[in-house]
């Protein structure tokens, strides 16, 4: 016979037996036996303090419980309800058909649990925790980032002061992207030359715009939102889609550049040594960051790197050979431990000796590699062109200034594109990418790789061209 199960999603912190201090989802389990068991995801969050584990309800004397637990007990009997029925009316369907059936019916049953009249930024609290074990922390990130910004406009504008879902419509795009047009100068902002600061990139700008029409998609879903205009937002106004980042304004670093950075002596300056080298590794292996810095040596078989992709949960089999084959000599100069560790569970647990030995941080990382890459004589002078609206920001470095974390990824696409001449689908395979579109902009984005490839051709005039005259029959 079926029952029935509560479990929180995260009651520990990670590694420990220490109650989790956030707030943290409720997962439903029917079970029929140990092989059958359907995990079905609630909206109910929950205070691991709060939590009664053996009687699977809410600490009885705490406020709000009775209706709290009264909640989780219906929608306990209806999913046992429902699975008897679906057996009943299909007495042939498989377990995994049962456990889709389930699954859309516990979305149904939960939605007027919901509190319809939560404010805007309320919700997007619970998205945000939503986000938790579905997204990489990176992109999290962003969502966190973009409901700041929301909120910093909404306090700057009398109209929006109480932003709500039926406020977000083309008016509010139009005053949202002012906004960001206008913002005062903060982080790369500042990187700019002096004058040209103020106002967020039209790059940037879009990216909020993609995450304020996600959110949006999930509030709907949930029967937070019941206004669908969001829909008809377009990340770049046709005016600016010509102003979007050029392809030519991609910055990689050339075959001969990575060399000479792989080979320079940082035995002054260790810290150096070991970004660049992690760097280096990116640059080698085409991987995301977020896979770099969970590297673990029982995923190395022999020169193969097999490991399930961060972002896309995809198998993915890196070929340490060839062009890669560097990437195996970091790994054996550090024990098979790269000297990167960017999870908040992982810094934790090291002590201060050992932080001193290893990148704690993106930011720290994006900082050094930059330093680094500028001591060993990577400035050669770059310019890119960007847009704040209509305005045209030219901008001239040297190209340390525009390294990053990214730039690794970048680079190893580029010159697997354009120097080694590597069959583009496989490219794909190697980086994970999920649209052909996204590598066909680096193809030739090398200028010197594609001078070089020019001249390896023959004129037409290098060869002696013979006439054959063709008898007469």
């Amino acid at each position: 016979m079926a029952t029935t199960k509560l479990l929180l999603q995260k009651p520990y912190k990670a590694g420990t037996k220490i109650l989790n201090s956030e707030k943290t989802r409720l997962y439903l389990f029917l079970i029929v036996d140990r092989d059958h068991m359907v995990k079905i995801k609630t909206e109910h969050v929950i205070l691991p303090k709060e939590w009664d584990f053996k009687k699977q309800l809410k600490k009885e004397l705490l406020a709000g419980s009775v209706e709290f637990n009264k909640s989780l007990n219906l929608l306990k009997d209806d999913v046992l309800e429902k699975y008897q029925d679906i057996l009943k009316k299909n007495p042939d369907i498989t377990f995994s058909e049962i456990s889709e059936k389930l699954k859309e019916f516990g979305k149904t049953k939960e939605i007027p649990f919901l509190n319809n009249n939560k404010e805007f930024f309320e919700v997007m609290d619970e998205f945000l925790l939503f986000l938790e074990g579905e997204v990489t922390e990176g992109t999290i990130k962003k969502f966190k980032t973009l409901k700041k910004n929301l909120k910093e406009f909404s306090e700057s504008n009398k109209k929006y002061k109480s932003l709500s879902f039926s406020s977000i419509d083309h008016s509010f795009k139009d005053a949202y992207t002012k906004h960001l047009r206008n913002q005062e100068p903060r982080g790369r902002q500042k990187t700019r030359p002096i004058g040209e600061q103020k106002g967020l990139l039209n790059d940037t700008i879009g990216k909020y715009v993609e995450c304020l029409k996600t959110y949006c998609k999930w509030a709907t879903e949930r029967n937070y939102n019941h206004n669908p205009i969001y829909k008809e937002f377009s990340t770049f106004t046709k005016a600016n889609l010509k102003r979007k980042k050029q392809d030519h304004d991609i910055v990689t670093l050339t075959l001969p550049e990575l060399k000479q950075f792989y080979n320079f002596d940082f035995s002054a300056n260790p810290a150096y040594g070991r970004v660049r080298d992690v760097f280096c590794f990116g640059a080698y292996t085409g991987q995301r960051w977020g896979d770099i810095s969970k590297f673990k040596k029982e995923d190395l078989l022999g020169d193969v790197w097999s490991f399930i992709a961060d972002k896309t949960k995809k198998q993915t089999d890196i070929d340490l050979i060839g062009y890669a084959a560097p990437a195996l000599d970091i790994l054996k100069k550090y024990d098979y431990k790269l000297p990167v560790v960017l999870e908040k569970e992982g810094k934790e647990e090291l002590s201060k000796s050992e932080k001193s030995d290893i990148i704690t941080s993106l930011q720290n990382f994006n900082d050094d590699i930059k330093k680094a890459a500028a001591e060993a004589g990577i400035t050669t002078p770059v310019k890119i062109r960007r847009y704040v609206g209509e305005k045209e920001i030219e901008m001239t470095k040297p190209k340390s200034e525009y390294l990053g974390s990214h730039t690794a990824r970048k680079t190893c696409v580029s010159l697997l594109l354009n120097v080694y001449n590597m069959n583009i689908t496989h490219v794909l395979q190697i980086t994970g990418h999920t649209d052909l579109k996204t590598l066909q902009k680096y193809i030739n984005t090398d200028r010197q790789a594609r001078r070089e490839a020019i001249s390896n051709t023959k004129s037409i005039n290098d060869n002696i061209l013979t006439v054959i005259k063709h008898k007469a029959v």
